[in-house]
């Protein structure tokens, strides 16, 4: 990454948004994501839309189409990914959302220089972290974190879960062998891979940022040296009625 002059990079904007539970802008959603919606648990759904209206207004932008242009394909529970593009062409994106309806928060980045990937994590007190890290978590991180107070562990536990899923996103990958096996080095500045992905990356960039208002944690990486524009912007919203007006008929 050294002697990439900072008027090179790409400048990613990462949009942070609370979750909207009027449920705004569902008239964006494709047939087939009205229909996965419906599915859904009432408290899942604001982070949905939230989540899927601002992806489709980011790639639309890029894309010069409507959002409910954009030609978003998802099978299952898989990658989402656009109709008639493949992995490596441009528009990159992810898309990370949490929470559930009163505290929902959805995020999104869109690039175009190399594939990126998004996580954010609200850092549950209730989350048994030293039994989570000791579990899941290198060794050497469990060695780390164990010895640390709860309050600093548990900021660093979510850290690591965060930047690690990030490149689960990004390089579509399953979550267990990042957990184990991606060792990232906090001390670096920037931060920086210690041990190559599943994947094969032995380099990358990484971005974290922890909101404490929010109890927020987020998480960014790409392939290539990108800047990071975070445009968070989150007021609480209190809860309303659900209002599922998804009828696709």
């Amino acid at each position: 990454m050294a002697g990439q002059g900072d008027n090179e990079l790409e400048t990613v904007k990462l949009l942070v948004r609370e979750a909207d539970p009027a449920l705004s802008g569902q008239d964006v959603l494709s047939v087939s994501e009205h229909q996965r919606l419906a599915g859904m648990h009432e408290g899942a759904r604001p982070a949905f839309v939230t989540a899927r209206r601002m992806l489709r207004t980011a790639l639309g932008d890029h894309m010069g189409l409507l959002p409910k242009a954009v030609p978003l394909k998802q099978e299952g529970a898989g990658r989402i990914s656009i109709e008639g593009f493949s992995e490596d062409e441009p528009p990159y994106f992810s898309v990370s959302h949490t929470g559930a309806a009163e505290e929902g928060i959805a995020a999104v980045m869109v690039a175009d220089s190399c594939p990126v990937g998004l996580d954010i994590q609200q850092l549950d007190p209730a989350v048994d972290w030293r039994r989570v890290a000791e579990r899941r978590f290198p060794e050497e991180d469990w060695m780390l974190l164990s010895a640390m107070s709860d309050e600093i562990g548990r900021l660093m536990f979510f850290t690591l879960w965060s930047i690690r899923e990030a490149f689960v996103k990004m390089e579509d990958g399953k979550l267990m062998p990042y957990l184990r096996g991606v060792q990232i080095d906090l001390t670096a500045r920037p931060p920086k891979l210690a041990t190559p992905t599943p994947k094969g990356l032995t380099d990358a960039f990484i971005y974290f940022d922890f909101n404490p208002d929010h109890n927020l944690m987020i998480a960014a990486v790409a392939e290539k040296p990108v800047r990071i524009d975070l445009d968070l912007d989150i007021q609480p919203i209190h809860r309303r009625p659900d209002p599922l007006r998804n009828r696709v008929d």
